[in-house]
């Protein structure tokens, strides 16, 4: 089931396929953005897509130096990839670097993405890497993929996302549950009543 859309901000849920961990693809701006890994570990996804949404219900005005998706990405990559001791937690680049976005745990970990909000609007800006740091299939520093998206949309793709990722967390765990009680039942011993 695909919340959002592929060419633009999308989750695509595969709740069948893992009987433990939840099977979500990522998209922005059509670029598959977790193809080698998408088995999320619920409890995770979860908390993750809880804190997205709290950051992006309201509209806000863009950071200070937003100046474009590409750009902004250009920036806030090199800042975060800069000498720690040489930089500070202040100023545009900081800002920029604040808007971070994807960091879900494994399933993104060769993911850079910025989610740069601007009042009705989120631009997304998006590169997948591979083997320490290089771009998938192409030079290292090649220009992001972009998206705009309006953020209603955007919020509303996360909500149900959080929606089905609560739902499966919750069957997972009465399943389990309902084995475990099976299990220690079978365990016990046969006690004549009384």
């Amino acid at each position: 089931m695909l919340f959002g859309s592929q060419t633009a901000f999308g989750l695509e849920f595969h709740v069948e396929r893992d009987p433990g961990l939840l099977c979500v693809d990522v998209f922005i701006g059509g670029l598959h953005a977790n193809t080698w890994d998408n088995a999320f570990y619920p409890p995770l996804l979860v908390k993750k897509l809880k804190d997205e949404l709290e950051r992006f219900r309201t509209p806000t005005t863009p950071p200070n130096g937003f100046t474009s998706p590409s750009e902004a990405f250009r920036i806030a990559e090199n800042w975060m990839h800069a000498d720690t001791d040489t930089h500070t937690a202040h100023g545009a680049e900081a800002a920029l670097a604040r808007c971070a976005f994807l960091e879900w745990g494994e399933c993104t970990d060769d993911v850079t993405a910025f989610a740069f909000p601007d009042g009705d609007r989120i631009h997304l800006a998006c590169r997948v890497r591979d083997d320490g740091g290089a771009a998938r299939d192409t030079e290292p520093r090649r220009e992001p993929t972009v998206a705009t998206v309006n953020r209603t949309l955007f919020v509303d793709t996360l909500e149900s996302g959080l929606t089905v990722a609560e739902r499966e967390w919750s069957a997972r765990l009465a399943a389990t549950k309902a084995r475990t009680d099976t299990c220690d039942a079978e365990d016990l011993p046969n006690v004549p009543s009384l």
